[in-house]
């Protein structure tokens, strides 16, 4: 994915979450079911697997996902890009919640362990934009 591309999705990302509320109340009920999924922790494989298993996002297929989707896999950068895409197509069925991988001082701290060269890669702009659209979730 070109880092045009990835800049937008950044920035619209932010854009949506500016505009939801910070306390989302979500209900279940037999007609609606919730998949709740944390700790990707940058695995790829777990997030395919889990989609494997469940389905992927749509209105009739809602998730939470309770943070801790970067650091210490190698695919910090794709969980977030599958996330926040998916954000943006069903934002009232997509819910991520940030945990504390998501925090700026841990991402200065572990700095995405495992995708250090990924980041370094990024412009300063694109840095700025992740950083904040973490701090929005």
């Amino acid at each position: 994915l070109h880092a045009r591309y990835v800049l937008q999705l950044l920035s619209e990302t932010r854009r949506v979450l500016k505009e939801m509320p910070n306390i989302t109340h979500l209900s279940t009920s037999y007609s609606k079911e919730i998949t709740v999924c944390g700790d990707l922790h940058g695995n790829l494989d777990d997030l395919l697997l889990i989609f494997y298993k469940n389905g992927l996002p749509s209105e009739q297929n809602r998730y939470v996902f309770n943070g801790d989707f970067v650091d210490r896999g190698q695919n910090s950068m794709e969980i977030l890009i599958i996330l926040f895409a998916f954000l943006l197509i069903y934002p009232n069925d997509l819910h991520l919640n940030r945990g504390n991988h998501e925090d700026y001082i841990m991402n200065l701290r572990y700095y995405f362990r495992g995708v250090g060269e990924v980041i370094s890669g990024l412009s300063l702009e694109m840095r700025e934009l992740l950083k904040i659209a973490l701090a929005t979730v």
